[in-house]
């Protein structure tokens, strides 16, 4: 996976590039730089226009081999579009503007083209930079992709344990994980420099890693904390987010449970995960995964088809109901749940008399089918409440 154009744009090196041409392409993924000045110079081959850039190359160029012949512009970005070059960027050495033809060509076939100043970046400077960019996110893109497989694949112990030396040879063997999730929105880049800033500042023996907008922070420990009967994990989780430069009021957090092994990193992934889903769904900034309760069991079934049958015989009938009689029972039914089933505190949440609560909950009732048994009414509507919270923020 190679960065766009759009990315590109914000590397430190391309800042002050001007597009001029083709702002429909900045979608445009792009492999690498290369530099374009006298391959088109007829004078030093004696021979047409040959085009010779890889697709996917950002093309930089002064434009040398059409200072005294405008018209061969044109041909020369006719010949960078036939061969899938990603964009153009011109140092405005010889041109201050393009001729009208080229732009007018450009913004057809939706191929980028920027203008940037004689005293402004160097060639080599854009290359490398946009290689290093390139190399670290494919980096990363590659590490996404197995926290994913870690995630959602059933591994043996011993596939587990090699992919987690492959993260990082210096992991230690007993870990716990953190799932760090904004609570706004982040862009990739911006969130790839987090994760940079991150693992340079952790520990050898710890590391950061991206997954779909997440942070998942990984930290391991030598043996020795398994014979310490009195380690306050507490504790231990308090002093490592202390260490973080993000404010974590800015996250949704989940703490996995602490593992003896190494072989369980993708259990203690996924516990992190999964409190920190719990954390967005209640609305908390941390959570740990022993608190959770019945979100244990949930949370890795929730795409289940018997828990889409069961969301659907309790709030599936809801949000008929409500749709056909333009109620809100699904609104005080979250408040109930939320409330730990106590009308007292249900009616201050949806600003409504008890009465007119009881009322509900007995429709609720009706609807479920449920007369005599409180225990497996509020059993029922709670799973299915939890099961509606889930699919409302996955």
């Amino acid at each position: 996976m190679a960065i766009t154009i759009l990315e590109a744009m914000k590397l430190p090196t391309l800042k002050d590039f001007k597009l001029v041409a083709g702002y429909r392409g900045l979608d445009r993924e792009i492999e690498g730089a290369s530099i374009l000045d006298y391959e088109y110079e007829r004078s030093l081959s004696n021979k047409p226009i040959v085009t010779v850039f890889r697709r996917g190359d950002f093309v930089l160029s002064s434009l040398i081999y059409a200072k005294d012949d405008p018209s061969l512009i044109l041909e020369s970005v006719k010949g960078l579009v036939s061969d899938g070059v990603g964009a153009l960027a011109v140092k405005n050495i010889y041109y201050d503007v393009l001729p009208d033809e080229v732009i007018e060509y450009a913004n057809d076939m939706d191929f980028p083209i920027f203008m940037f100043d004689k005293k402004g970046s160097y060639y080599e400077d854009i290359v490398t930079e946009i290689y290093d960019k390139n190399k670290e996110k494919n980096s990363m893109s590659f590490k996404e992709a197995k926290i994913g497989i870690l995630l959602k694949e059933e591994l043996d112990k011993s596939s587990v344990k090699n992919m987690a030396k492959d993260f990082n040879i210096s992991f230690k063997n007993n870990l716990f994980s953190i799932c760090l999730k904004p609570k706004k929105y982040i862009e990739e880049n911006n969130l790839s420099s987090i994760i940079n800033t991150l693992n340079r500042d952790l520990e050898i023996s710890h590391a950061a890693y991206r997954y779909h907008g997440a942070i998942f922070i990984v930290y391991t420990y030598e043996d020795r904390h398994r014979e310490k009967k009195d380690i306050d994990f507490s504790k231990l989780v308090g002093l490592a987010m202390s260490s973080l430069f993000v404010n974590l009021n800015d996250y949704y957090v989940g703490v996995s449970n602490f593992h003896k092994n190494i072989d369980e990193l993708n259990m203690a992934l996924k516990e992190a995960m999964y409190a920190m889903r719990v954390a967005s769904i209640e609305e908390q900034n941390k959570k740990y995964y022993y608190e959770i309760g019945v979100y244990k069991i949930l949370m890795p079934s929730y795409s289940d088809s018997h828990m889409r049958s069961f969301y659907n015989e309790t709030v599936g009938k809801i949000k008929q109901y409500d749709q056909k009689y333009n109620t809100e029972l699904l609104d005080t039914s979250i408040a109930y749940i939320k409330s730990g089933g106590n009308i007292k505190e249900t009616a201050k949440i949806i600003n409504l008399h008890e009465n007119t609560v009881r009322y509900r909950i007995s429709k609720l009732k009706e609807i479920f089918g449920i007369k005599n048994s409180e225990f497996e009414f509020y059993e029922q509507l709670s799973l299915g409440i939890k099961l509606f919270m889930i699919y409302q923020n996955i």
